[in-house]
């Protein structure tokens, strides 16, 4: 492991020897948000650049650096536990990006207001007069009969060993003294992600036992009735406090255990309002349970006491929203090493298999003037991986109101109230279920025994509780208060003052043209002698200087028109605009905006003296392409081609007829009622080429046929009635294709025939084919000798009349 460390410290100078020839940027000196280091505890590491527990996106630059002390009090459960740390810290800036910390716990106090919470206070060396417990049962005692079960071990029963306990007493679990009956505590079993601890850990592993709230005190009834202590409220899971897992002083003190290295990435640019970046680093401790002074050190609450120590990495991002206020934000994640031990038979083994750390934080401050900067930060911390059960696991979520007064850029001091939000008090455990499971080796106990044995003989109980909300005998939390102490001191390089800007000179402004003639609108050219541009934009040529040498940018506004491209030399165009003056004002921007003179151009764009284009179109008239039925409506339609069409008007005339509709536009309607067998002529007249002297007028002429005649379609006689239905389809055919038409049907012959003959083509026609039978005549042209038919089609408009002739 010595290994491991040393080339984790090789990685971080490394990378520091290849950032630090980067030239460090400067602070402006307007800034009023200076930087302090973290103070940390309770779940963050203390040393990086930030506010009190939350990072920023800010680092040290190169030749900066801060030494910072401070006393940090902060209250977290199981236990109801009050930490005070005195964490120091000193931080180095690098180059513009990176800087390096290092961090120590060099105090530490701990304070358990309910110890019987925690089940390190169940350890043989935690009290003397130990409390009673839930541990897994020793595998000799009682000749094996609980191995691997959970145990109830009465008050006072555990007599004092010293660490690591091994071979020493395990007390006798309420068992009167006889053969077996008095149990050893046996050598640890690795198994899965811990190891377990017969007669002295849970049944679920670790060297912690399960807590017993309460007992109480039962007369057993059998032979050599006694009083016996059973619990009423426990639980054979561990509970631990994941800051101090072996604390077993209700106020324990330490001292440089806990040592903390790593480094601040800023991914962003030094003068980017949003920092973003990562925190890794390594978390180690110097207190490990490798001798009983140092478990004594862990019993103390020095540190969780990992043997390899803790490996995080913090994601961090900050925004400067506004001058006066800065947003910060952090997630991350901290890999936290088990706690393992040599021990005399075992080998190496696991205590306890520490959770990880998922964090995450919030924080707002205020640099509401150089010298003062008040902070507000919300974070939470959550236990997560695979872990040792903890049957009070609290994870904890805590705010922090507070502020940093600067006399310097360099040194200053800060004050906070912190406050644990989620404390075990009786709010918290209203869906909080609590129940378990243990066996009471020597419940009644038989003094008078069977012929052939030994001593007492003892009968096991089982006792199982359940209980919901506040746990009876759970004593519940009542300090969430907490404060934070800084002072620090260090040193920040020059801030960069104001450099006074020499706004940039505009020599000259060259227009191109000064007057813009607009161009005839379409349908008129430029007099004679008259001259008149198409184009209409207007070149700009910038003369600037600027002594310092700045780069220039080039800044045109205009009153009409648009500016095409950009840069000293532009073009300014001027199409579609109306006649009048425009300006066009320029202006330079050496990089302090637009802070010099501008100057100001003019234009005037004027009407050019036009006439009108005269070109007489062409008229023509296109009518009825057939010849229209008697009544019907006959269209018109005039076209005209080429020219000049502007403002045109029409008028029709017709020879007869009447105007259904259309006069005055270029397409007339006729109605040729009353009319047949003539034509219609159709004149019109255009006017509105004013000036042009334009005379056009043209006609066409439209046919109206004469009146239809019927028109027969077949005739037959006696033939068969599927020869009668072929003819039937033809005729049927015929009658679609003219739906004005109306179908004569005229039979002749006897009543009989004409009767069945007219009943066979009415439901052929009809009833097989959908002919509607109002477009059909059924017709008695009169009695003959045999049976005759003859099929008309009558168009609208014919005479019927003669179809029976």
């Amino acid at each position: 492991m010595k290994l491991a460390n040393r080339a984790f410290l090789l990685t971080i100078i490394l990378l520091s020897l290849a950032l630090v020839a980067s030239a460090q940027t400067l602070r402006p000196a307007d800034d009023d948000r200076n930087i302090a280091p973290t103070v940390g505890t309770g779940g963050p590491v203390g040393g990086p650049t930030g506010l009190f527990t939350v990072y920023d996106g800010q680092t040290l630059r190169r030749g900066e650096f801060t030494l910072s002390v401070a006393f940090s009090n902060y209250d977290r459960d199981p236990g109801d536990v009050d930490i005070s740390e005195v964490p120091v810290s000193f931080q180095i800036g690098l180059s513009d990006h990176v800087e390096l910390f290092f961090n120590v716990d060099a105090y530490r106090g701990i304070k358990v207001n309910s110890p019987s919470h925690l089940s390190s206070f169940y350890l043989p060396n935690a009290t003397f007069g130990s409390g009673p417990a839930i541990v897994l049962a020793p595998s000799s005692f009682l000749g094996g009969q609980f191995a691997g079960s959970a145990v109830f071990r009465p008050s006072g029963n555990q007599p004092f060993v010293f660490f690591p306990y091994i071979g020493g007493s395990a007390g006798t679990y309420g068992v009167p003294i006889g053969p077996g009956h008095s149990p050893t505590i046996g050598s640890p079993v690795p198994g899965g992600a811990q190891s377990v601890f017969p007669g002295l850990g849970s049944i679920y592993g670790s060297i912690l036992p399960g807590v017993v709230l309460q007992t109480a005190l039962i007369d057993t009834t059998g032979q050599g009735g006694r009083m016996v202590e059973v619990p009423t409220s426990f639980t054979a899971i561990p509970s631990y406090l994941p800051d101090a897992p072996f604390i077993g002083r209700t106020y324990g003190e330490s001292a440089f255990s806990t040592f903390t290295v790593g480094g601040k990435i800023r991914f962003t640019g030094p003068n980017n309002p949003i920092g973003v970046g990562v925190i890794p680093f390594y978390r180690w401790y110097y207190d490990r349970p490798s001798s009983s002074e140092s478990f004594t050190q862990l019993q103390r609450g020095a540190s969780p006491g990992s043997k390899r120590g803790d490996i995080g990495l913090i994601g961090f991002a900050d925004a400067r929203v506004r001058k006066w206020m800065n947003i910060s934000a952090n997630v991350g994640y901290i890999y936290n090493g088990d706690v393992k031990a040599d021990f005399p038979e075992g080998g190496d083994v696991t205590l306890l298999d520490r959770p990880d750390e998922l964090l995450a934080a919030f924080g707002v401050d205020f640099p509401v003037n150089r010298f003062f900067q008040p902070i507000a930060e919300f974070r939470s911390l959550h236990y997560v991986g695979g872990r040792t059960p903890n049957s009070f696991e609290n994870s904890p979520l805590e705010g922090l109101v507070g502020a940093r007064v600067f006399p310097a850029r360099w040194f200053g001091f800060g004050l906070a109230y912190r406050h644990h939000f989620n404390p075990q008090d009786r709010d918290s455990f209203d869906d909080f279920d609590f129940n378990g499971t243990v066996v009471i080796p020597c419940f009644e106990v038989q003094i008078d025994n069977p012929e052939g044995t030994t001593g007492p003989t003892c009968t096991p109980q089982v006792i199982s509780t359940s209980n919901t909300g506040v746990p009876p005998g759970f004593r519940p939390s009542t300090d969430p208060h907490g404060f934070i102490v800084q002072g620090w001191v260090g040193r920040r390089n020059e801030r960069q003052e104001e450099i006074l800007n020499v706004p940039a000179v505009i020599n000259s402004v060259t227009l191109s043209e000064n007057t813009i003639t607009k161009p005839c609108e379409p349908g008129f050219q430029p007099k004679e002698g008259v001259q008149c541009r198409d184009d209409q934009t207007v070149d700009i040529r910038t003369n600037a200087s600027d002594e310092e040498g700045d780069v220039l940018t080039y800044n045109y506004t205009v009153s009409g028109g648009r500016i095409v491209g950009q840069g000293a030399n532009v073009t300014w165009d001027l199409s579609g605009v109306n006649t009048g003056t425009y300006t066009v004002t320029v202006a330079v921007d050496d990089g302090c905006g637009v802070c010099s003179e501008t100057k100001t151009e003019t234009v005037e764009v004027v009407e050019c003296d036009c006439e009108k284009v005269c070109e007489c179109p062409t008229l023509t008239v296109d009518g009825p392409p057939a010849a229209v039925e008697p009544g019907d409506t006959m269209t018109f339609t005039a076209n005209v081609v080429g020219g000049n069409q502007q403002n045109i008007t029409y008028s029709w005339e017709v020879s007869q007829g009447s105007i259904q509709s259309g006069q005055g536009t270029p397409q007339i309607v006729v109605d040729t009622t009353g009319l047949e067998d003539t034509n219609v002529r159709a004149t019109v007249s255009i006017t509105g080429d004013e000036g042009c002297n334009c005379d056009r007028e043209a006609s066409e002429t439209g046919v109206i046929s004469g009146t239809p005649d019927p028109r027969l379609v077949d005739e037959f006689g006696p033939i068969p009635n599927n020869d009668v239905k072929a003819r039937l389809d033809i005729f049927i055919t015929q009658l679609a294709n003219d739906p004005t038409a109306t179908g004569y049907i005229v039979n002749y012959g006897s009543a009989r025939d004409v009767t069945r003959r007219e009943r066979l083509i009415r439901d052929y026609m009809v009833n097989e084919n959908g002919v509607d039978p109002s477009r059909l005549v059924f017709v008695n042209g009169g009695v003959e000798s045999a049976i005759r038919t003859r099929l008309w089609i009558v168009p609208a408009g014919a005479d019927a009349s003669t179809v029976n002739e």
